[in-house]
C-alpha cells in the first residue's frame, strides 16, 4: 500500500475518533434510563445477583453485557457507577466511529485495483446528528452496540479479504461475535443470525466449528435467564409489548427524525454513492455489503412495526449506523469529494441548529408527552441551565415529583411503613411531596415485603434510595403485574401501559382501610385478592419464590408458555368468583388471606 494512501486511512480514521469523541464530550449526561441500569450493578456488586429489587428476580435491563461490564470496571476501581457508565458508554462510541471508519478504509483500498486515498464520508452524517452524540453517552448501552457493529464489520471486512491476505481463523471469531449479539441487545441477534447463516451456507464443512463458536455463551445465558426470570427475552420486551405492531406510530416516529435533520438527503446521497462504488464487487466483497444494508433496512422495519420510541431518535440510532459502515469511508475522486463537501456543509448546519427542542423551553405541565428529546427535557424539567445536563443521581431529585424524597425515606424506612407515596400539598400551594403509609396489623406473607415506592422515573428513585427500598414503577420496566396490563390507545410508546393505584396499594402490606379519598377501597380489596388467584399468583411466583433447581424447572417450562402470552386485565373482579367479590364488600380483609403464598422474606 502507497504511503499516502495509508496516511490518508490513518487521517481518516483519525477524524472520525476525534468527532466522536467531541460531540459525545460536549454533549455528555446521564439520562433517568441510564440510573436504572445502575440500581441493577449496585445489587450485583452488593452479592444480591442480576435483579433490580432484592428478592424479585426481574431483568430490567434490555442489555445483559452493559450491565455487567459496568459491574466489571466498578470491581477494579473506586469510581461513581455514573461516571463509569459514561466513560465507558463515551470509549466505546469513539473506538466504534474510528474502527468501523477505518474498516471500510480497508474494504476500498484492498478492493481497489491500485491503491487508493480515502475520506471520511458516512461516519460525519452519523455523528452530525445531535441524537447520536447524546447517546454516547447517557447511561445506556448505545456505545456498546455500536462497539459490536464496528467489530462485526471489521471482522466481515476481514473474511472478504481474498484468502491469501486473510486470517484463516476469523469466521470462527465472527461466528464467536456473532454469538454474542443477543446480549447487546435483543434485536441485534437479525445481523448475528443471518451472518450465521451466511458462514454456514459458504463454508459448509466449517458448520460444527461455527456452531461451536457462537452459540455456547448466548445459549448458556439464555437457559439461565428461562430459568431464573421466567422469561424468554429480557422483562423490558414484555413491558413494552414488542412483539406488537405500531405501524403509524412508527412512520411519525421516523419522520420526527429523519425530517427534523433532512437526514433523508445525505442518506440517499450515501446510498446512492455505495450502490455506484460497490458496483465492480463480486463474491464475499459484494455478500457483505448486501448483509450489512439488507440487515439494516429490515432493522429499521422492525422499529416502524414496533411504533418506535419515546425517545426523539434513539432507537433509529443503530440501524442507521449499521446502514452506513460500507460508507463510512470512501475513495476519494473528484466526485466522491464534492459530496463529501456537501455533506460537511449540511453537517455544520446540523451541529448549529442542533435539535427540536433546544431552541425553546420544554412545557412539560402543559402538554402531552409523546416524542422528546431526552436530554434537553431533563435539562429543562430539573430547572438546569441549556447544555448543563445532569450528570449524578442526585441532580434529579430537583424534579418538582422529587420534593421531600431524601427526608420522608429515611423516615418512612425507620418507622417500617408499608409505603411510600407521592401526593399534592395543597397546604403548600399544590406542590408534590412524598407521604408514608402505614402497615396493617395481623400476620400475612404480605408483611415480608419491603417498604415499598411506585413512580413511572424509575431511576431517579432507585438510584436516590437503598437497595432494601422496593422500587416499583407504573409502566412495567421492573413491575411484571404493571408489564402484564392492557396497552392504553394512544399512549406513549414504551410508556403506554398504567398500573392502577388500586393494583399498586394491594401489592404491598399498606393498611387498605386507611387509604386516601380518592381511592376506590374496594377495587383495592379485590386487587390483593386477585393476586392469589392462581393465573396471578404463579406470574409472581416466578421472580419472588425463592431460587431452587424445582423453581428454576418451573420458571423454564413458565418461559415457554405463560412468560410469552400472559396478559393481565386492569379490572381484578375478573379474577374472583361472585361469592369473593360479595365478601369483600361486606368487609372481608384479604390482606390476611395466605394462600397461594404471594410474597417470601427478603433476606
Amino acid at each position: 500500500m502507497h504511503r499516502h494512501a495509508r496516511l490518508s486511512l490513518l487521517a481518516t480514521t483519525l477524524v472520525a475518533g476525534v468527532f466522536a469523541f467531541w460531540g459525545g464530550w460536549t454533549r455528555r449526561w446521564m439520562s433517568d434510563d441510564g440510573l436504572i441500569v445502575l440500581r441493577t450493578v449496585r445489587n450485583l456488586l452488593a452479592g444480591n445477583g442480576p435483579v433490580f429489587n432484592v428478592g424479585e428476580r426481574v431483568e430490567a435491563n434490555t442489555s445483559t453485557l452493559w450491565q455487567y461490564l459496568i459491574t466489571a470496571v466498578a470491581w477494579v476501581t473506586d469510581a461513581r457507577l455514573e461516571d463509569i457508565a459514561t466513560w465507558l458508554a463515551l470509549t466505546f462510541t469513539v473506538v466504534a466511529a474510528a474502527s468501523a471508519t477505518h474498516a471500510t478504509g480497508r474494504y476500498w483500498q484492498l478492493s481497489a485495483q491500485q491503491t487508493v486515498a480515502v475520506i471520511p464520508f458516512g461516519v460525519i452524517i452519523y455523528l452530525a446528528l445531535p441524537p447520536a452524540r447524546d447517546f454516547a453517552t447517557s447511561g445506556l448501552e448505545w456505545g456498546l452496540a455500536l462497539l459490536w457493529f464496528a467489530v462485526w464489520w471489521a471482522l466481515l471486512v476481514t473474511w472478504a479479504t481474498p484468502a491469501r491476505r486473510a486470517i484463516p481463523s476469523v469466521g470462527y471469531f465472527l461466528a464467536f461475535w456473532c454469538g454474542l449479539s443477543w446480549l447487546v441487545r435483543p434485536e441485534l441477534a437479525l445481523y448475528g443470525g443471518v451472518t450465521g447463516i451466511v458462514l454456514i451456507a459458504t463454508s459448509f464443512r466449517k458448520t460444527p466449528g461455527i456452531l461451536l463458536a457462537a452459540l455456547p455463551v448466548p445459549a448458556a445465558y439464555q437457559i439461565f435467564r428461562m430459568g431464573y426470570y421466567g422469561l424468554i427475552t429480557p422483562h423490558t420486551a414484555v413491558a413494552k409489548s414488542a412483539s406488537d405492531s405500531e405501524w403509524s406510530q412508527g412512520l411519525s416516529y421516523l419522520w420526527n427524525f429523519a425530517g427534523f435533520y433532512w437526514l433523508y438527503l445525505p442518506v440517499a446521497a450515501a446510498l446512492i454513492t455505495g450502490v455506484v462504488l460497490v458496483g465492480g464487487a463480486r463474491g464475499r466483497r459484494l455478500a457483505i455489503v448486501l448483509l450489512t444494508t439488507g440487515c439494516a433496512l429490515a432493522h429499521v422495519l422492525y422499529v416502524l412495526r414496533v411504533g418506535g420510541d419515546f425517545m426523539h431518535g434513539r432507537m433509529l440510532l443503530l440501524p442507521l449506523f449499521a446502514l452506513l459502515l460500507p460508507v463510512m469511508a470512501v475513495p476519494l475522486t473528484r466526485v466522491t469529494a464534492a459530496i463529501t463537501a456537501a455533506i460537511v456543509v449540511w453537517a455544520g448546519v446540523i451541529v448549529v441548529h442542533s435539535n427540536p427542542t433546544d431552541e425553546h423551553a420544554y412545557q412539560y405541565e402543559d402538554q402531552e408527552l409523546n416524542i422528546v428529546d431526552e436530554r434537553d427535557f431533563w435539562t429543562t424539567a430539573l430547572g438546569r441551565e441549556p447544555g448543563d445536563a445532569p450528570m449524578y443521581a442526585e441532580d434529579f431529585l430537583a424534579m418538582p415529583m422529587m420534593r421531600g424524597w431524601d427526608q420522608e425515606l429515611p423516615e418512612a424506612r425507620e418507622n417500617n411503613a408499608a409505603q411510600i407515596a407521592i401526593g399534592i400539598d395543597y397546604d403548600d400551594g399544590e406542590q408534590f411531596r412524598w407521604y408514608p403509609r402505614e402497615r396493617f396489623e395481623g400476620p400475612s406473607d404480605l408483611q415480608d415485603l419491603p417498604l415499598t415506592a411506585y413512580w413511572i422515573n424509575l431511576g431517579m428513585t432507585s438510584m436516590n434510595a437503598p437497595l432494601d427500598v422496593r422500587i416499583l414503577d407504573t409502566v412495567g420496566l421492573s413491575t411484571p403485574l404493571a408489564a402484564r396490563m392492557p396497552r392504553m390507545e394512544d399512549g406513549r410508546i414504551g410508556h403506554d401501559k398504567q398500573l392502577s393505584q388500586e393494583w399498586q396499594v394491594a401489592d404491598s402490606a399498606v393498611d387498605l382501610d386507611d387509604l386516601p379519598d380518592w381511592f376506590d377501597i374496594e377495587t383495592a380489596k379485590e386487587a390483593r385478592a386477585a393476586l392469589r388467584s392462581e393465573e396471578i399468583a404463579e406470574l409472581l411466583a416466578t421472580s419472588r419464590e425463592p431460587m431452587s433447581w424445582e423453581r428454576f424447572k418451573a420458571n423454564f417450562r413458565y418461559s415457554l408458555g405463560k412468560g410469552r402470552t400472559l396478559s393481565l386485565d386492569d379490572d381484578p373482579s375478573v379474577y374472583l368468583d361472585p361469592a369473593t367479590v360479595r365478601e369483600i364488600r361486606d368487609g372481608r380483609d384479604p390482606g390476611k388471606d395466605l394462600s397461594p403464598r404471594i410474597a417470601w422474606p427478603v433476606d
